[in-house]
């Protein structure tokens, strides 16, 4: 339960764990991992600079200005749309962290955990790294509402077990039902279904796994881990299914409707396929935003059966309202945290500063 004398959620500890306390620091890294996380900064780097470099290369054979004014022809309708889905997709994004919370035993409060999970996803996905973005502020949140660094260990890994699964089970599940349409360049050694069920064979031997385990705890070593109980792994995966889905519905909007039903796509479920093998494909590329990665592979996949021109605004329309207006947002929302949890030691600077000048 969250109290306002504490300031923090007092949730029960569950026996297997060491228990919580705000004094625990978080582990200093070894010089071994520094080196990886510096060496993972700098191939992140290289990578972004290697897709723009790419993705500039592609540019440079369309008219920009062409680009822009077709842009500016997206529908308000479409926009209005693709930004309810945007909202859709965040607002199921932070449900990762809450579920995860409640499968570690952590009761948190949801809003404390939306919070977390919406500014450490904003930052991920405009910056990339995601070990010194959203984790790291996932940590300041947690580490700060009285948490130990074991419990956001969990929270954290059980939040990405359910991204990944999604990935894999959703991309398989559209390859299954509506293949992506690829062009003629670019072909597989066997057919796209049968890529489906190769791909959510992983997440299907998981749930089996997680179905028939005994107990609640894993044990690695010395660590003592929460297993999700199969319900929540299931609302987790399906959690994540949705945020993909509503992802795919907002680049769906911004491209033009004429050209989708041309192409045979009659409603945002028949471009689901196509979405889905464009961000497995990306999705493994440390490159923030995917940025330069994502637009290659899509006017790669798209621009044989849609114009050009239209595709590219709707990639730049797609860039400003999934990735820089959430992150605008998140900006906003971690000044206003930092202001406010602040707040009372400004005031104890100012009683003081006012009782020395009296003094």
């Amino acid at each position: 339960m969250e109290t306002e004398d504490s300031g923090k959620d007092e949730a029960a500890t569950p026996g297997h764990l060491t228990g919580r306390s705000s004094k625990v620091p978080p582990k200093v890294p070894g010089k071994a991992a520094r080196i990886l996380s510096w060496g993972g900064t700098l191939l992140g780097l290289a990578l972004l600079v290697l897709a723009l470099w790419i993705f500039g290369k592609t540019l440079h054979s369309y008219d920009m200005d062409e680009v822009v004014q077709r842009l500016g022809q997206i529908p308000w309708p479409r926009i209005a749309l693709a930004l309810v889905f945007v909202a859709l997709s965040y607002g199921t994004q932070t449900l990762y962290d809450y579920l995860a919370a409640l499968s570690v035993g952590l009761g948190i409060a949801p809003a404390r955990a939306a919070l977390a999970a919406f500014i450490g996803n904003a930052f991920t996905n405009n910056i990339g790294f995601s070990l010194l973005t959203g984790t790291s502020l996932r940590y300041r949140f947690y580490l700060a509402w009285g948490y130990s660094p074991l419990e956001i260990g969990q929270v954290v890994a059980l939040a990405k077990l359910a991204f990944i699964n999604g990935l894999f089970l959703f991309s398989g599940i559209t390859q299954i039902i509506e293949p992506v349409r690829l062009p003629d360049s670019i072909s597989l050694p066997f057919p796209t279904r049968v890529l489906g069920w190769l791909l959510i064979l992983p997440t299907v031997l998981l749930l089996v796994w997680n179905g028939l385990s005994r107990g609640n705890i894993l044990v690695l070593g010395k660590l003592r881990l929460v297993r999700p109980t199969q319900s929540l792994l299931i609302l987790q995966i399906a959690v994540s299914c949705l945020h993909f889905a509503f992802a795919a519905g907002t680049l769906y909007y911004l491209l033009p409707a004429e050209a989708l039903r041309a192409a045979g796509f009659h409603g945002p479920l028949t471009f689901l396929g196509t979405y889905m093998a464009i961000k497995f494909v990306v999705m493994f590329l440390p490159v923030p935003g995917n940025l330069g990665v994502f637009e290659g592979t899509t006017v790669a996949i798209l621009t044989p059966a849609l114009p050009a021109y239209p595709v590219l605004g709707a990639l730049l329309a797609y860039r400003l309202v999934y990735y820089v207006l959430p992150f605008a947002v998140a900006l906003v929302a971690l000044t206003g945290y930092e202001l406010s949890a602040r707040k009372g030691f400004l005031a104890t600077l100012l009683r003081r500063r006012r009782a020395n000048r009296m003094a």
